[in-house]
């Protein structure tokens, strides 16, 4: 069973796209070709939009989404320690996802991290 937020940040995602010329892109990839991008705009260490694709599981997919929400109009420099305790916040992390749950942060990651 999925978490009530998991379900709807993957029936309903949102900031699912690409952004012309962004600023920062970030991406990670799981032997199973699971992969995950990020492309961020910053502007003056703000970030002003952000989108991703990504094929993967529900929880990947739900995790994307609400890295998306969390992060827009924060800056970038907050956002560079976040880890997989922080997304306990939104939902408690089953143990058997966190593979999935890790592939959408650490490309979260290597975008800000590159930012």
């Amino acid at each position: 069973m999925y978490p009530k937020i998991v379900r709807e940040h993957f029936t309903h995602p949102k900031n699912v796209g690409k952004i012309k010329n962004p600023t920062v892109i970030g991406s990670y990839s799981l032997p199973n070709l699971a992969k995950a991008i990020f492309y961020f705009l910053i502007e003056d260490g703000i970030i002003k939009d952000i989108k991703y694709q990504i094929t993967g599981c529900p929880f990947a997919i739900a995790v994307c989404s609400i890295l998306s929400e969390y992060a827009k109009e924060k800056n970038v420099e907050e956002l560079k320690n976040i880890k997989l305790e922080t997304l306990e916040q939104f939902f408690e992390i089953p143990e058997e996802k966190e593979e999935c749950i890790n592939l959408s942060l650490k490309a979260f990651l290597d975008g800000v991290k590159a930012a």
